[in-house]
């Protein structure tokens, strides 16, 4: 009796677990050539969902800079809305790349049953906002970065003006066996130490592009 209890519990909070709201893309890319950049959101569920939205700074500190609206919405069921996001104009660097996590609360209507757990969901994605004059390409950007080799580290160094996220680094062992290594992104004119095993190689690597799929990168 009790192992079909918590069976059917995980299945209730697996089922409602999963997000009601939609979310078009998994990154924005905001050009600093327009006024705005926009996200669109989509209730997929028979219920009116409240939807707060706010920007952090990559050290979670919120964005003074960029704004977005509106910040707290109401979007009814199988309807879509629309996240705009607007830069000040003043703070940010014109030499670079900036990063904000945009946060996406789902608040779910009261339950209409006694005893119902019921789950706010947050989803977090990246806005990146490319200064007005800024011509640099990710996919020629990737093929600038360097990577230095210590006893057990590998440092890769960024000297583009874009942000590359990285997802795996595709190693080589001395074995002759292909391995791989989960990678951080690297800041614009920045470098990340990574461990390394001893007398491998880079054969290739992967990261993430303008429209959130993953890239593959072949190297020599």
């Amino acid at each position: 009796m009790m192992k079909s209890l918590i069976i059917a519990l995980f299945a209730l909070y697996s089922a409602s677990a999963i997000s009601a709201i939609q979310i078009e893309s998994s990154r924005v890319i905001y050009s600093g050539e327009n006024k705005s950049a926009s996200l669109t959101l989509h209730n997929a569920s028979q219920k009116n969902y409240i939807i707060q939205t706010w920007l952090d700074e990559d050290s979670d500190k919120p964005g003074k800079e960029m704004v977005v609206t509106p910040p707290i919405m109401k979007v009814k069921p199988d309807q879509s809305a629309v996240l705009r996001f607007i830069y000040s104009g003043k703070g940010l660097p014109a030499d670079r790349e900036s990063v904000y996590w945009i946060n996406v609360q789902e608040i779910p209507p009261r339950a209409s049953e006694p005893n119902v757990m019921q789950l706010a969901i947050r989803t977090r994605l990246k806005l990146f906002y490319r200064p007005v004059g800024m011509k640099a390409k990710l996919d020629e950007q990737i093929g600038q970065l360097t990577l230095t080799k210590s006893s057990e580290a590998l440092v890769v160094s960024n000297p583009g003006p874009l942000h590359i996220s990285l997802s795996q680094l595709i190693i080589k062992t001395p074995q002759g066996k292909e391995q791989k290594i989960t990678a951080p992104m690297i800041a614009p004119f920045g470098s990340e130490t990574i461990p390394f095993p001893k007398g491998s190689r880079v054969v290739g690597l992967t990261y993430i592009n303008d429209y959130g799929g993953v890239a593959d990168v072949k190297m020599h």
